[in-house]
């Protein structure tokens, strides 16, 4: 798999992207994490205009679509729990696959690679998204809200340990 910076080209494959993210989130016990067709277009717009969209691709083609921010990020200000480190970070968000296997982790190490401290949230019913955060590494730090008001469980990811802890790609 590859990873590529996303393109105005690209917009057709993350809108489609996105969509079947929702349908299969619902098929799948998450009914309530990317309502109302969120992420909207406006957000697709401009992340890909911010060079914050990237696109994993195959042989076969475009499979995945995220986002990679530079924090801070204000839905992370507040924490019903605790960060396990003030450091700068980058932000994962809106990671949505139509196939492949690995995807999530492919996504995050290719993060890990660019910076020494993630951070991540998703819905408590998202448990592949759960399932691979923490097979990678990340650990739950508590709940945030986020801007529509709902809670998302809060994870983050160190590539050094702190206070004798493990971190693994």
């Amino acid at each position: 798999m590859q990873i590529r910076i996303a393109s105005p080209d690209d917009l057709e494959f993350i809108e489609g992207a996105y969509e079947y993210a929702r349908v299969f989130m619902q098929a799948h016990g998450n009914a309530t994490q990317w309502l109302d067709g969120y992420p909207s277009m406006d957000v697709v717009r401009a992340d890909v205009e911010q060079g914050h969209a990237y696109i994993v691709a195959d042989d076969e083609g475009p499979l995945a679509v995220f986002s990679f921010i530079p924090g801070p990020d204000e839905t992370y200000d507040q924490i019903d729990g605790a960060w396990r480190c003030d450091a700068d970070y980058h932000v994962i968000h809106r990671v949505a696959a139509v196939r492949g296997r690995g995807v999530a982790r492919t996504v995050f190490s290719f993060a890990a690679e660019r910076t020494d401290y993630l951070r991540c949230d998703t819905h408590e019913d998202n448990t592949p998204m759960r399932r691979a955060l923490e097979s990678f590494g990340f650990r739950e730090c508590g709940t945030i809200t986020v801007a529509n008001g709902t809670e998302r469980v809060a994870y983050d990811w160190l590539k050094e340990p702190l206070n004798g802890g493990t971190s693994r790609p």
